[in-house]
């Protein structure tokens, strides 16, 4: 218990993973450290030379140190205080003593764990920086010799056993650094399996509410086009009982302002997705809808569509549609009273890059005046409000008959 609270040292559950990792592998060393230092002062009972007091001071309270930092918070500081100061530690260990002792066997393990503190969410300068002190570290002790370090007082005798000693030591401390490194390992991987279990259930109880939001908003939507087609159904009456035919006439139109919307919600309704309706079917099928409410002289109109396939959300569908509705009305009422030829409309639908232009064209007469037809007429000024909603740009024009073009972001 003791142990691994010296282990998580430091450890936070807001921590990432690695992060966690990083901080128990500083941790472990350290404390592993310690405990060879510990085992270490046996020596004074097979040599009879001097112990290296200073170095093994430096190594306890650089190893403190570390776990100090850890438990601050301070990982980072922790990590690279605790590689520095062991590569030094070796490398004077190793000035201390002739090479055929053996210290040079402790840079195995120290290799080893810098491999492990490497964090993959950390630039990897770091991990080679901490490469590079140790080669560094490792040359130094191989290249230098220091006589000020040397300690004058080994026999050769106390050479031989020491190498047996450090030869030992090493494996061991080798040893028992792979088995915690692999249970910590075990342990990490239990946890990432018990978050994963835990991230799972939580998708699936999104996925739930998510589901039951969509037959909730499917719901919604069939109830909007059912009322709606409750007061379309209504103004199919009131136009039958219309007194004049101006009248029936301003029935048809609303009627026809209604239907639009109701087909927009009739479309969410029947697809996957209720954000978003196929633009191209919507505008093809209102526009069939619209030719039947307006009979012109039993004459039949010839339409002629170029529509690219498009998605846009309900809140720009509905102003498109409404838009199409006046534009192909007001063709419908006014183009064709002294056309002799056969009646054509033509509506185009582009995307362009983000854009969308949209046209709806005749070959009637044409409009009288393009700068004040649109201030008087009901249907031209509804167009330029329901432009503006969805940020459009609206042109009024003749070509040769009349053409309104709508261009708005996608």
């Amino acid at each position: 218990m003791i142990f691994g609270n010296l282990i998580n040292l430091g450890v936070k559950t807001e921590m990432e993973f690695y992060q966690k990792r990083e901080a128990r592998i500083v941790n472990l060393v350290a404390l592993i450290t310690l405990f060879g230092l510990l085992i270490g002062v046996s020596t004074v009972f097979f040599i009879s030379g001097d112990y290296a007091t200073a170095s093994v001071v430096f190594t306890a309270i650089s190893s403190l140190l570390s776990l100090y930092f850890n438990y601050k918070g301070l990982n980072n500081t922790a990590t690279y205080v605790f590689v520095i100061t062991i590569n030094l530690t070796v490398f004077i260990l190793c000035q201390q003593y002739v090479p055929s002792v053996g210290n040079y066997l402790y840079y195995f393990p120290l290799i080893f764990c810098v491999a492990l503190i490497h964090n993959p969410t950390v630039s990897n300068k770091r991990t080679v920086i901490f490469f590079i002190i140790t080669l560094v570290s490792f040359l130094c002790s191989w290249i230098l010799d220091i006589p000020l370090l040397k300690n004058q007082t080994i026999t050769p005798e106390d050479n031989a056993t020491l190498l047996v000693y450090n030869s030992i030591l090493a494996f061991i401390i080798t040893i028992i650094l792979v088995f915690l490194v692999v249970k910590l390992i075990n342990r990490q991987n239990n946890e990432a399996i018990a978050l994963l279990h835990k991230e799972q259930k939580a998708q699936v109880v999104v996925s739930q509410s998510l589901k039951e939001k969509d037959v909730l908003l499917a719901e919604i939507q069939h109830r909007v086009k059912n009322n709606l087609a409750i007061i379309t159904g209504l103004l199919n009456l009131q136009t039958e009982k219309a007194p004049c035919e101006e009248s029936r006439q301003l029935m048809v139109e609303s009627r026809n302002r209604v239907m639009s919307i109701a087909m927009v919600h009739d479309r969410l309704y029947k697809k996957d997705n209720l954000s978003k309706i196929n633009l191209q079917l919507y505008l093809s099928e209102l526009v069939k809808e619209l030719i039947k409410s307006f009979p012109i002289n039993e004459k039949e109109i010839e339409i002629q569509e170029d529509l690219d396939r498009v998605e846009i959300e309900i809140t720009k569908a509905v102003p498109v549609g409404l838009i199409i509705n006046e534009a192909l009305t007001n063709s419908l009422k006014h183009a064709f009273n002294t056309q002799n030829g056969k009646p054509l409309i033509k509506i185009t639908m582009q995307l362009i890059y983000d854009r969308i232009n949209i046209s709806l064209c005749d070959n009637g007469i044409g409009f009288s005046d393009t700068t004040t037809r649109k201030d008087t007429a009901l249907g031209l000024s509804l167009i330029e409000s329901l432009a503006d909603q969805i940020d459009a740009k609206v042109v009024f024009k003749n070509d040769p008959g009349a053409c309104v073009i709508i261009v708005f972001p996608v």
